[in-house]
């Protein structure tokens, strides 16, 4: 499998690149500053931007799928990066010939806001408000294209390791998550990784954290 990963360069992007090369799928990463990877076999660093579309597509070109891992630097949080760049990420994976995206989100962004409790929902609607909807926004133009995305949307993200069962649940169904969701970033990899092929998870909002009693895979 050939994956183009966006945000590789974050430290759930290195996740991601990292367990892809451990799966021996081939990765391109499609990067502003390449320097921040390690050079690895089957790793190809492509460098661009998110507003060039041809170069773009022409990253994502034979690739199986997209996976994005981006995100705005904790000094501009509330930035309009999502609402930006999707478009031009929906574009290029047309150009392309791809229709598989997943994009990490977070727990409270739209809907599933409705899947948190206290204390987590508070700061859904108050120091993140701006971050999430942004990824609202960005998240929309999804619901509008034809592409086969689903949205992962994990609670606090944290460095360790993986679980063997992180509890993954389809947002749409109403489960709440706990009211403080942890999750490490190894899991949200994972989970991203295992429902490439997933056709159940297509068009859909998938909530998550790193608790270890529960199935993986929506029902």
């Amino acid at each position: 499998m050939k994956l183009c990963i966006l945000g590789a360069t974050g430290r759930t992007g290195e996740e991601l690149v990292l367990q892809a090369l451990e799966k021996d799928y081939s990765v391109v990463a499609y990067v502003r500053h390449p320097n921040k990877l390690t050079k690895r076999r089957q790793l190809t660093m492509v460098t661009g931007e998110l507003n060039d579309i041809t170069k773009m597509a022409s990253a994502m070109k034979g690739c199986d799928a997209v996976l994005m891992a981006l995100g705005n630097p904790v000094s501009n949080s509330s930035g309009n990066l999502f609402s930006l760049a999707m478009p031009n990420i929906i574009e290029a994976m047309d150009k392309a010939g791809i229709k598989r995206l997943i994009s990490l989100s977070a727990l409270g962004v739209g809907a599933t806001y409705h899947n948190t409790r206290y204390p987590y929902r508070m700061g859904a609607r108050g120091f993140l408000k701006g971050n999430f909807a942004d990824h609202e926004a960005g998240e929309k133009q999804l619901s509008a294209s034809v592409l086969d995305w689903t949205t992962v949307h994990p609670g606090p993200l944290f460095n360790g390791k993986r679980s063997a069962k992180p509890l993954v649940r389809d947002a749409a169904l109403g489960d709440k998550m706990p009211g403080v969701p942890r999750t490490n970033r190894a899991d949200v990899a994972q989970v991203m990784l295992q429902i490439i092929n997933d056709s159940k998870t297509y068009r859909k909002q998938l909530i998550m954290c790193s608790k270890q009693d529960q199935p993986t895979l929506p029902g």
